[in-house]
C-alpha cells in the first residue's frame, strides 16, 4: 500500500561518537538573500501547469510503501531517509505560492515541464542556505574554533522550520476527538458539527487519498507511466460526493480547511509569514477540491478549532479551560495504559502544614519512583518561528522552562517531607527515599525542544527533564508497556540529556531498542540521526493504517540469559518496590548478566549439593542486592539472607539494597523478596552485627561494573 506521510530534513544517517565535535566553516560565499529565493519561487509556482508539477513532487517525497502484512516500510532506506526531499513546510510554501496565482492557469493548463522539479530543489537548496548563513558561527583565526552569536533565533529558526515531525496522523485524529469532546455544543452551533462529525470526514478524505494513491502506486510499480496532471487527478476529490455523504457538514468542513486556488493567501510574503494554505491545507478548485497533504488536514483538525473559539469572545475563556483540562486528563490517562490507575493522580497539592505549597498535574507514584509531570497547551508563535529572539524565549519560558521549574520545586518540597493529597481530597503516600523523574507534557509538537533545551534551559542540580509531547508520550507507552520498560527508558532519556542529541525523539526511542540509551565510554558526545526511528517508525505507520503488529523489541528483549531472564521477567511482574532493582539489573552489561546467570547456576548447584544456604552480593549503581539460594525457604533462611544483605549494605554505606531468597525447590527466580531502604547511619549496633555475620557465613561481596565493555569489568 502507498501511503503519504512527511519525510523530514536530517542529517546522514548514523550515530557519531566523538570526544569533541568539529564544525567546519560554511562557504565565505554569502548566498542569495532569503527574499530573492522566495520571488523566484512564487514565479515558478504561479507558472501555467505549476500546480501539476507540484502533484509530481508529491508522488516523489511525499509517498511511503507499506508491507500490509507485516506493517513494515518497504522503501529502500536511502530513499526513506533522503535529505533532498521536500519536508512538510517545503511543500506548504510551494502551495502557498500557488494560490496567489491570478488565474486558473495553475491547474487549467497542461504545460508539462522537465525542469520544474530540479528548479525547486534549487531554490529550496538556497534558501536553506540562506537561513544557515544567518545563524552561521565565526571562526577564531588562530584556533579555528567556531564561535556562535549569542542571539539563538537565527540558529533555532533552522532548527525549528527543518525539523522533524513529532505526531503521526492516527494520533492527531484520536487526540482531536478528545481534546475539543468539551466544545461540542459550540462547535455544532459555528463550526457545523461536532469534533467527531468533522474528524469523520477529515478521515474519508485520508482514506479515499491513500486508496487512489495506492492505486497509481501499483500501477507504477507495473510499468505505467503518469503525467503530472494525471497525478493531480488522483488527488482531488469531488465535492459532490463528499456532500452526498455528509450533507451540509461537509460544506461546513471546506469553509473552514480549503483556499482557494487563486487570488488568495497575499499575506504569505516570506516563508515565515502566515500562510493560509498551512492553516487550510486543502485547494478549491471549484467542483473538485485538491488534497495535497492529508497528514496536514488533521493535523489542522487539530490545532485550529482552539483558534476558532478563541475569536469568540464570550465563549474563549471556556475554550483556554478545555485545552488545559485536554492535556492533563491525556497525559495521565495514557500514563494509566502503563502504571495502572492505583499508581497515577491528577492535581496534585503538596502541603507543609495546612499551607498549599505547590501543585503537580500529573503523577505517577511507583514503588520508589515518582514521575511528576507538569502539563503545558503553549505552542511556538509565528513570530518565534520567524526567529525572533526575544519571542522564542517567552515560548519557550511558558511551554518548557516553566513546567519544568515548577517540577523541579516540587521535586524538593517531597524531598523536604512534603504532604500529597489528590484532586478527591485522598493522602498521596510518598516513598521514603524517591527516586524522581521530571516530565513536560506538551499538548503540541514544539518543534526543535531536544535541540533548544540544551541551549535554553536553566538549570538547578543534576535533574534533567523528559520534554515530551502527546504524540511521543502515547508512542513510548505503547513500546514500553510496562513499568519497569518505560521507567529505565526514562532513566535512559535523563541521563542522555547532557551528552547525547538527536533532532526528534523517536530517534532516541529507536537508538535505546537498538543498544540501550547509554553513551560510550570513549565518547563525550554522540549525535542520533534519524534513520534509528525506522523500527519506531514502521510501528507507528502500521497503526496510522490501521495494520496491528507487535511492538518492537528491544535489546533487553531479544538477548536472553539463564537464570537472568527469568529473573528479570519475574522482577517486572513482581510489587511496584521490584522495579528499582529491575532497573539496576537492566544497566548491567551483557558481560556482566553473564556473570550474573553463571554465579546463579554455580550456587545453585552447591546447594543442591547439601548447602543450607548460599549468597552472592552484586554492588548495582544505586546501591546493590543479596541473592541467597536456599534448600528451602522458610522464616529461619529468610532470616539469615536479610542478615547477609544487612551488613553488605551496612558495608558499603548504601542506602538502598535488595535480598532476593530463591529456593531451589520451586521453579520460581524469587520466593521471597526483602528491600532495605533506609538511610545509611553509623552505628556501632551495626558494625557488631557486620562482623558476626562475616564469622558465621565467611561473606565477602563481588563487584561488577554495570554497563562496561567485558575488558572493563573485575570480580
Amino acid at each position: 500500500m502507498n501511503y503519504a506521510f512527511g519525510p523530514t530534513k536530517n542529517a546522514a544517517p548514523n550515530a557519531v561518537t566523538r570526544k569533541e565535535i568539529n564544525v567546519e566553516p560554511t562557504s565565505s560565499k554569502k548566498p542569495r538573500d532569503i527574499a530573492e529565493s522566495f520571488s523566484e519561487l512564487g514565479e515558478l509556482c504561479r507558472s501555467d501547469g505549476a500546480l501539476h508539477e507540484i502533484s509530481a513532487l508529491i508522488y516523489r517525497d511525499w509517498v511511503v510503501t507499506v508491507d500490509l502484512k507485516t506493517g513494515e516500510v518497504t522503501d529502500d532506506p536511502d530513499y526513506r531517509w533522503s535529505t533532498n526531499k521536500l519536508n512538510k513546510n517545503e511543500l506548504l510554501l510551494l502551495l502557498g505560492l500557488a494560490v496567489q496565482s491570478t488565474d486558473g492557469r495553475t491547474y487549467t493548463v497542461q504545460s508539462p515541464s522537465t525542469t520544474f522539479g530540479a528548479e525547486v530543489d534549487r531554490l529550496c537548496r538556497e534558501l536553506h542556505d540562506a537561513i544557515n548563513w544567518d545563524a552561521r558561527p565565526t571562526f577564531d583565526p588562530e584556533t579555528g574554533m567556531p564561535s556562535f552569536s549569542p542571539e539563538i533565533g537565527p540558529l533555532a529558526r533552522e532548527a525549528i522550520y527543518y525539523g522533524a515531525e513529532s505526531f503521526y496522523l492516527h494520533q492527531y485524529d484520536k487526540f482531536a476527538r478528545i481534546r475539543y469532546a468539551r466544545d461540542e455544543a459550540w462547535l455544532k452551533l459555528n463550526a457545523g458539527g461536532s469534533i467527531d462529525e468533522l474528524a469523520d470526514i477529515g478521515q474519508h478524505i485520508v482514506d479515499e487519498m491513500t486508496k487512489r494513491m495506492s492505486a497509481v502506486g501499483h500501477m507504477r510499480s507495473e510499468g505505467r507511466k503518469f503525467s503530472a496532471h494525471e497525478f493531480t487527478d488522483s488527488l482531488i476529490l469531488a465535492k459532490e460526493e463528499l456532500v452526498e455523504k455528509f450533507g451540509d457538514r461537509a460544506v461546513a468542513f471546506l469553509a473552514r480547511f480549503a483556499t482557494p486556488a487563486m487570488n488568495a493567501n497575499a499575506e504569505f510574503v516570506s516563508p515565515f509569514s502566515v500562510n493560509a494554505v498551512t492553516i487550510a491545507p486543502l485547494i478549491d478548485l471549484g467542483e473538485y477540491v485538491y488534497i495535497p497533504n492529508q497528514y496536514r488536514l488533521i493535523e489542522s483538525l487539530y490545532e485550529s478549532p482552539f483558534y476558532w473559539m478563541h475569536g469568540d469572545k464570550a465563549y474563549k475563556d471556556t475554550a483556554s479551560d478545555n485545552r488545559g483540562y485536554f492535556v492533563e486528563e491525556t497525559s495521565a490517562n495514557i500514563l494509566r495504559t502503563v502504571f495502572g490507575n492505583e499508581h497515577v493522580f491528577e492535581n496534585v497539592k503538596l502541603y507543609k502544614g495546612k499551607n498549599v505549597v505547590g501543585e503537580i498535574d500529573v503523577l505517577v507514584v511507583y514503588g520508589e519512583y515518582l514521575l511528576i509531570g507538569q502539563a503545558k497547551s503553549k505552542r511556538l508563535t509565528l513570530k518565534a518561528r520567524a526567529g525572533d529572539s526575544e519571542a522564542l524565549n517567552v515560548d519557550f519560558e511558558g511551554a518548557i522552562q516553566h513546567p519544568f521549574r515548577q517540577a523541579q520545586e516540587c521535586a524538593a518540597l517531597i524531598r523536604a517531607s512534603a504532604r500529597g493529597v489528590d484532586s478527591n481530597g485522598n493522602e498521596v503516600a510518598f516513598p521514603d527515599l524517591p527516586r524522581i523523574f521530571l516530565l513536560v507534557l506538551l499538548s503540541d509538537g514544539f518543534p526543535a525542544a531536544t535541540f533548544l533545551s540544551h541551549s535554553m534551559l536553566s538549570r538547578e542540580g543534576k535533574d534533567a527533564p523528559v520534554i515530551w509531547d502527546l504524540g511521543v508520550l502515547d508512542c513510548v507507552t505503547r513500546i514500553f508497556s510496562t513499568p519497569v520498560k518505560l521507567l529505565y527508558y526514562l532513566k535512559c532519556r535523563a541521563d542522555a540529556f547532557d551528552n547525547m542529541m538527536s533532532d526528534s525523539e523517536y530517534n532516541f526511542i529507536g537508538f535505546h531498542l537498538q543498544s540501550k540509551l547509554v553513551l560510550p565510554e570513549e565518547a563525550d558526545m554522540v549525535m542520533i540521526d534519524r534513520d534509528f526511528a525506522t523500527v519506531v517508525d514502521d510501528f507507528m505507520i502500521a497503526a496510522d493504517l490501521k495494520v496491528e503488529r507487535e511492538p518492537p523489541e528491544g535489546i533487553l528483549e531479544r538477548v536472553k540469559f539463564p537464570f537472568v531472564t527469568p529473573l528479570m521477567d519475574e522482577l517486572q511482574q513482581n510489587h511496584p518496590i521490584a522495579a528499582a532493582l529491575a532497573l539496576d539489573l537492566y544497566d548491567f552489561s551483557s558481560a556482566a548478566l553473564e556473570t550474573v546467570s553463571e554465579l546463579i547456576k554455580k550456587t545453585r548447584e552447591e546447594v543442591r549439593n547439601g548447602k543450607a544456604i548460599k549468597a552472592f552480593t552484586l554492588l548495582t549503581g544505586s546501591g546493590g542486592f543479596t541473592y541467597a539460594i536456599v534448600a528451602r525457604q522458610d522464616e529461619r533462611s529468610r532470616l539469615a539472607a536479610h542478615s547477609i544483605g544487612q551488613k553488605h549494605k551496612y558495608d558499603r554505606r548504601a542506602d538502598r539494597w535488595y535480598v532476593i531468597v530463591d529456593d531451589v525447590g520451586t521453579d520460581n527466580p524469587i520466593d521471597a523478596m526483602l528491600p532495605l531502604l533506609y538511610p545509611w547511619e553509623a552505628s556501632a549496633i551495626e558494625d557488631e552485627h557486620s562482623r558476626n555475620v562475616q564469622s558465621v557465613f565467611r561473606s565477602t561481596a563481588t563487584e561488577l561494573k554495570s554497563g562496561n565493555r567485558p575488558e572493563d569489568e573485575k570480580t
